[in-house]
């Protein structure tokens, strides 16, 4: 209905959903910059503990610059369409602070505990597809966990 609306009123109106994507912009409050600034302060404190909730919730995450990326390319195509803009890849908490802390030469287990109090909503793990994006425009995410 919204593309034959788009082509009977000539309008370019593209529609991008996009998934999870992380940057160094991103607040501290922000799951992705709360783990990171946790494995940079352990690295200087030996003794720090970084409290996060469930390690096993599942994100599809991204880079915010791929998906700056994908935005320009949906705007050069020369007809309007609707795209999910994700990586298409799960990962845990758990991989995302095994990973920062690895970085670091650490082992996130002696720094990371968790907190069930932590947990104030329940969701349900949601992995985009961005194959449409992909056959479309030839994006494809250049930066992974």
């Amino acid at each position: 209905m919204l593309s034959a609306t788009r082509k009977q009123k000539g309008i370019f109106a593209a529609t991008g959903i996009l998934f999870n994507h992380e940057s160094s912009l991103r607040k501290p409050s922000f799951l992705s910059q709360k783990i990171v600034r946790g494995a940079l302060r352990a690295q200087r404190d030996p003794g720090y503990r970084l409290v996060l909730g469930n390690l096993e919730a599942s994100v599809d995450w991204g880079y915010a610059p791929d998906y700056v990326d994908a935005m320009f390319r949906i705007l050069q195509l020369p007809e309007a369409g609707d795209f999910v803009v994700a990586s298409g890849e799960m990962l845990t908490v758990r991989e995302f602070a095994e990973a920062a802390f690895a970085a670091l030469g650490l082992d996130w287990r002696r720094h990371v505990e968790t907190d069930a109090s932590l947990l104030n909503k329940v969701s349900h793990p949601l992995r985009g597809d961005s194959g449409k994006l992909r056959a479309t425009t030839g994006w494809a995410p250049t930066v992974s966990l």
